[in-house]
């Protein structure tokens, strides 16, 4: 309405300047339909207006490619998507999702297991130098969580015990030295006593296949897929069991970052459970493999034995 009376408003004003110099009168109908034509452009144009903003509105994924902004055509670009690896063409990916996936499948064989006994054979090495096998009759409780370790081999370590109850003493840990030493009996020392921590690379409360595997997991999932060189699975054997063994190899970009250039770790194909630990350090400059820094063999298991409480009091 108000363009239509704007339309007459400028007839009248034609009207008026008829007849006067420089000025040309329009005929009356070329003027009503300039008017009606400038009315409905505009209706148009709002319309159209209406329409945009209300796509916009629906979709908020919807980014314009161009737009003016003071008379000015502005390229605006729509957000970034994440780069997801794709495991069609990423077989790194493959395989560590795999590796995962067995760790996973060893917690939960875990989970339904209260205690066990095993003979672990222990490679450690320490101030540099590799030790000799140490046989070791390993039991373990989960709930609550108690060790008990009594070493067979090297002969010089035979008869030797140490024994932690978490629920008895959290931050202590008895033990018992071989030979003429044992005659003393049990002693208590602290989980970080010098003397203990002098003969392996770990605390008591860090044995048993449960912590082991937290560590590799925690190891794995610590760096991004880029600086993993490689990673191999593949069945076998391990004392002759049947194993899955996997090899992680990280990449030179992990040096300083985690303890191990290579581990290697066997899973039982009947159990589940871990089997086995390899982890060898960081290559010297000129070399392709690093020392073997820690073995850990586990076989000839008994689950849920129930073992009395007394096994872990002493």
């Amino acid at each position: 309405m108000e363009l239509l009376e704007a339309g007459r408003s400028g007839n009248r004003r034609l009207e008026r300047t008829r007849g006067q110099p420089g000025c040309h009168a329009m005929p009356f109908p070329v003027r009503r339909f300039q008017a009606a034509a400038l009315y409905l452009a505009t209706a148009a144009l709002s319309t159209l207006l209406v329409l945009r903003s209300e796509s916009l509105a629906a979709d908020d994924s919807t980014w314009p490619e161009d737009y003016a902004e003071n008379g000015e055509s502005v390229t605006v670009a729509a957000p970034a998507k994440p780069s997801i690896p794709n495991p069609a063409v990423d077989p790194c990916l493959t395989r560590m999702a795999n590796a995962l996936e067995t760790i996973s499948k060893a917690e939960k064989a875990l989970a339904s297991i209260n205690d066990y006994t095993c003979h672990m054979v222990m490679k450690e090495r320490l101030a540099g130098k590799m030790g000799p096998p140490n046989k070791v009759e390993l039991s373990v409780r989960r709930e609550p969580f108690a060790v008990h370790m009594k070493w067979h081999e090297p002969r010089s370590m035979a008869g030797q015990e140490v024994v932690y109850n978490k629920s008895a003493a959290p931050a202590k840990m008895r033990a018992k030295g071989a030979g003429f030493l044992g005659s003393v009996g049990f002693i208590t020392l602290g989980l970080d006593d010098a003397r203990a921590k002098s003969s392996s690379r770990h605390t008591i409360n860090e044995a048993g296949l449960a912590n082991t595997i937290s560590r590799v997991k925690a190891s794995w999932s610590k760096l991004p897929l880029q600086q993993i060189g490689e990673i191999s699975i593949e069945d076998g054997t391990l004392a002759g069991r049947a194993c899955r063994q996997i090899v992680l190899v990280n990449t030179e970009e992990a040096r300083g970052k985690l303890e191990f250039h290579r581990t290697t770790v066997w899973f039982d194909l009947e159990t589940g459970l871990l089997a086995g630990l390899d982890g060898h350090g960081w290559p010297a400059a000129g070399e392709k493999e690093g020392e073997l820094l820690e073995s850990y063999h586990y076989h000839d298991f008994r689950l849920n034995p129930a073992l009395p409480n007394q096994h872990f009091n002493r």
